[in-house]
């Protein structure tokens, strides 16, 4: 599924003006405090036919931090790599997001986030302008890549605040 305009802008609003790497820091603490006294059933209940559950979309964030895992690397180690895009609806049925227990999505997100973190804060300012041609979105350098990332997990945590009834702040 091609990202739209309309989607790339809010992402980009969600992060604008804000360091990426804290956002990016604080969300598996948030999304840890949010499904904390959340039932295995809650988790797994879709909002509608169409929308994905929380643990759905806990484990469409694990899964998209592998695929960003590889394109910044790839990006410092190949300035100016082809960046393929995914299709977010076939990985979450060929691995049957439904059936997977959220918190296990959320710790394996947890973990792989924590790696790319790791990754970022050791790079030069000269890698962070590394790029890559995305089949999307053109070209994106790897600080254009970690906003992009901020604003994608303020997007879901918007999304599961919304599914689970939680108050903002």
């Amino acid at each position: 599924m091609p990202d739209t305009a309309e989607y790339l802008d809010r992402i980009r609003q969600h992060a604008e003006g804000r360091d990426p790497l804290e956002l990016q820091e604080r969300t598996p603490k948030l999304l840890a405090r949010f499904i904390a006294k959340v039932s295995a059933e809650q988790l797994s209940k879709r909002p509608s036919k169409s929308k994905w559950s929380v643990g759905e979309i806990l484990a469409h964030l694990a899964e998209d931090e592998v695929a960003t895992a590889w394109r910044y690397r790839q990006m410092v180690e190949h300035n100016g790599i082809e960046l393929a895009g995914f299709d977010q609806d076939m990985w979450a049925r060929a691995g049957d997001y439904g059936s997977r227990l959220p918190r296990e999505s959320l710790e394996l997100f947890r973990l792989l986030r924590g790696a790319n973190l790791q990754f970022l804060k050791q790079l030069t300012p000269e890698q962070w302008e590394c790029f890559g041609i995305h089949a999307e979105r053109g070209r994106i350098t790897v600080r254009d890549l970690a906003v992009h990332m901020a604003g994608h997990d303020a997007n879901h945590l918007e999304q599961i605040r919304r599914i689970l009834g939680l108050e903002k702040g």
